[in-house]
C-alpha cells in the first residue's frame, strides 16, 4: 500500500502541475483573443477588460485548476514551458504586434494546450486506476483503512 499511495500522490501532483499548465495557457489565450476583438471595434481596451479576462468564465476542474499553497509543487516549470511559447514582455507589447502574429501564437498556445490536456488526461486515468486498487485492497480486506489514520 505505500508504494500505491505514493503513486497516486505523485499523480495528484503532476495532474495540478498540468492543471496548473492549462490554465496559464487559456489566460494567455484569451488574453490574445481579447486585442483582436478589441482590434476589429469589439469594446473596451484590453487594460479596462483585464480583470473579466483573468476570472475567467469557465469553472476550473474539480481536481484542482491551481496549485494553491502547497509548497512541495514546482510552478516554474509550466510557467517557464508556457513562457518559451509567449513572454511576459510579448504580452505587456501586444498592441504592437500585427493580427497575424498574434493568430500564430494563439495556434502555437491551442496546440500546447492540446498536448496538456491529453498528458492530464493520461495522468487522471492512471489516478483513477490507482485509487480504485486502494479501494479495492480496502474492500477485500488486504489493506487495514486505520492504517491511513496511524500515519
Amino acid at each position: 500500500m505505500p508504494e500505491v499511495r505514493v503513486m497516486r500522490d505523485e499523480c495528484r501532483e503532476e495532474e495540478t502541475a498540468l492543471s496548473f499548465e492549462r490554465r496559464l495557457l487559456h489566460g494567455r489565450m484569451d488574453i490574445l483573443r481579447a486585442e483582436l476583438e478589441r482590434r476589429t471595434g469589439g469594446g473596451a481596451s484590453l487594460l479596462e477588460r483585464l480583470p473579466s479576462i483573468l476570472a475567467g468564465d469557465d469553472e476550473p476542474s474539480t481536481r484542482g485548476a491551481y496549485p494553491g499553497k502547497d509548497p512541495t509543487l514546482d510552478v516554474d516549470q509550466p510557467k517557464r514551458r508556457v513562457e518559451r511559447l509567449i513572454s511576459d514582455g510579448t504580452l505587456a507589447n501586444i498592441g504592437n504586434l500585427p493580427a497575424d502574429e498574434i493568430e500564430r501564437i494563439i495556434g502555437s498556445l491551442s496546440e500546447a494546450e492540446r498536448e496538456v490536456s491529453e498528458a492530464r488526461h493520461t495522468v487522471q486515468r492512471v489516478l483513477d486506476a490507482l485509487n480504485a486498487e486502494i479501494g479495492r485492497r480496502y474492500k477485500s480486506g488486504e489493506a487495514d483503512p486505520a492504517d491511513v489514520l496511524a500515519t
